[in-house]
């Protein structure tokens, strides 16, 4: 039993060893990835499968117990990624764009953004170049280097008639105009967190109750901003939970921006289905769940690299997919056809992750960042220097070196004669010393002199006060005084002492008008 106990007694006596700190927000790690897979899985579900009436039970059990009871059977369960991706950009974009500034924050996100968009838009070019058919929304997919340039930049979602080259890219002019909005208000955001939120909200109110008005670019435009209230609601989370504004405040706020997301629903502002509302709902719980339960997820290492890809997985899933597909289908069976295509797609995805993400990350880091300012140079002490021994023979040379430096030259000086010792004071009638400044002694001739008169500042002056001889001995020690006892405070008047609400009426204050004797008292009748 003891060589049992042992093992036992030691793992109580070792310390367990501390957690890993976190480097990262787990939940949208966690939140990220997974809403990446789920956008992939409803790619292939609905375009593929259900639209093409490619059969596969999986797929139909699937939907059965996600989209169709959650009323997502048109777009599927991937919508709620949507909006949560949304939630994680005005959650975490805020502070970033604090901390780096209007200048930095624009170079930064240009970067992070654009650059993947880039090798996307290049890729399909290349695959309609080649008569692969990649993806379409149903709209035309015109080639020329301005319908390149328009879907690089994005701006085909503001330009009427649009040209989608990439269907899943129109969430990113979402966040560039969330991007553009949060620049605009940065000054504000700065001082007075509440009021630039209000500002926030009262543009998108603005833009989307005038988007019949001016044309349709502008309609164009304002389906866009109708989905801007989902990142309001990341923002005010971050701003409540920060501190930033007080708790009653950011509830009026999230309502707020919940109105005008059902709002933009009610209008028919770019909604295809009535599953929008519910998609935030659902997102905006998974959200707040997780960030409760922050303090109890652990950074996994299959949650980092999910959601460091996750950018490149929603850009190339679907072009990637749909162009396999196409190759293989119907000569390969579905589910054989999958197990390339997924593969593949992760394939793609980590290319461009490693050679083009990646590296646009680590350029907008180093543009953004501000430079640090060079550390001091370490001071080398000096070697000292021995002055030279003069000789007869150098005194000219010193000379000539004195004329030219450039410090002030001093000049030695003279040493002073010793002191003389001050002469030994002769003892005194007792035998001390005399004190300094002491009068000489009684048998000594005392010779009265003048003390010198000072000048008054009427213009007259001190008359010298008489010195007259006495007996008294200056070395005698001074009488001590005896201590005189602190004088006793008056009593107080007796409109203070005798006050009507007093317990022992005519009794207080009695003792303070008598001797300080007990035995020889007597009560004066009042």
């Amino acid at each position: 039993m003891s060589t049992l106990a042992e093992p036992n007694s030691a793992a109580l006596a070792d310390p367990s060893p501390a957690p890993p700190k976190k480097t990262r927000i787990v939940f949208i790690d966690i939140g990220r990835g997974l809403g990446a897979l789920l956008v992939f899985y409803s790619h292939i579900a609905h375009p593929w499968v259900i639209a093409k009436n490619d059969k596969a039970p999986y797929v139909d059990f699937i939907e059965a117990l996600t989209s169709d009871p959650m009323h997502m059977s048109k777009q599927g369960i991937g919508q709620i990624a949507v909006p949560f991706f949304f939630l994680v950009s005005g959650f975490v974009v805020t502070p970033i764009a604090l901390r780096q500034g209007t200048g930095r924050f624009a170079l930064n996100r240009f970067i992070r953004v654009y650059a993947p968009m880039l090798f996307v838009v290049v890729l399909t070019a290349f695959l309609l170049l080649v008569n692969l058919h990649p993806p379409s929304t149903g709209q035309p997919q015109t080639l020329n280097p301005l319908t390149v340039l328009t879907n690089t930049t994005l701006a085909n979602y503001l330009i009427y008639p649009q040209i989608v080259l990439v269907p899943v890219a129109w969430t990113m002019i979402v966040e560039v105009i969330f991007y553009l909005l949060l620049m605009a208000v940065l000054p504000l955001l700065r001082r007075w967190v509440w009021l630039a939120i209000a500002v926030e909200l009262t543009f998108i109110f603005v833009v989307m109750m005038s988007r019949s008005q001016l044309g349709p670019s502008w309609s164009l435009f304002a389906v866009n901003v109708s989905y801007l209230p989902a990142m309001l609601i990341g923002q005010v989370i971050w701003a409540t939970t920060k501190k930033q504004i007080p708790l009653w405040t950011g509830a009026l706020y999230g309502g707020c921006a919940w109105s005008l997301y059902v709002l933009a629903d009610v209008i028919n502002v770019g909604r295809v289905d009535s599953s929008y509302n519910l998609a935030l709902a659902f997102a905006v719980t998974c959200f707040l769940m997780g960030m409760f339960a922050e303090d109890r997820l652990k950074q996994r290492k299959i949650w980092t690299m999910l959601s460091e890809r996750s950018y490149s997985i929603y850009l190339l899933h679907m072009l990637v997919t749909f162009v396999l597909l196409q190759l293989l289908r119907p000569a390969v069976p579905l589910p054989i056809a999958l197990l390339i295509v997924i593969p593949a797609v992760f394939g793609v995805v980590e290319f461009s992750y490693r050679f083009v993400e990646r590296p646009s990350h680590s350029l907008a880091r180093r543009l953004s960042h501000r430079p640090k300012p060079p550390p001091p140079a370490p001071e080398t002490p000096e070697p000292p220097v021995e002055p030279p021994v003069e000789t007869p023979g150098e005194t000219t040379q010193l000379v000539d070196a004195a004329e030219v430096t450039t410090e002030i030259p001093r000049i030695a000086a003279e040493p002073l004669p010793p002191r003389r010792p001050a002469p030994r004071p002769r003892p005194g009638q007792n035998g001390r010393p005399p004190r300094i400044g002491t009068p000489p002694p009684s048998d000594a001739p005392r010779v009265d002199q003048p003390r010198p008169m000072a000048p008054r500042a009427n213009g007259g002056a001190h008359r010298a006060r008489p010195v007259t001889e006495s007996g008294v001995d200056r070395m005698a020690e001074p009488p001590v005084r005896r201590a005189v006892p602190p004088r006793r405070p008056p009593s107080a008047p007796p409109e203070l002492r005798y006050q009507p609400d007093q317990e022992n009426q005519a009794q207080r204050g009695d003792h303070d008008d008598l001797p300080r004797h007990r035995d020889s008292f007597r009560h004066t009748p009042r």
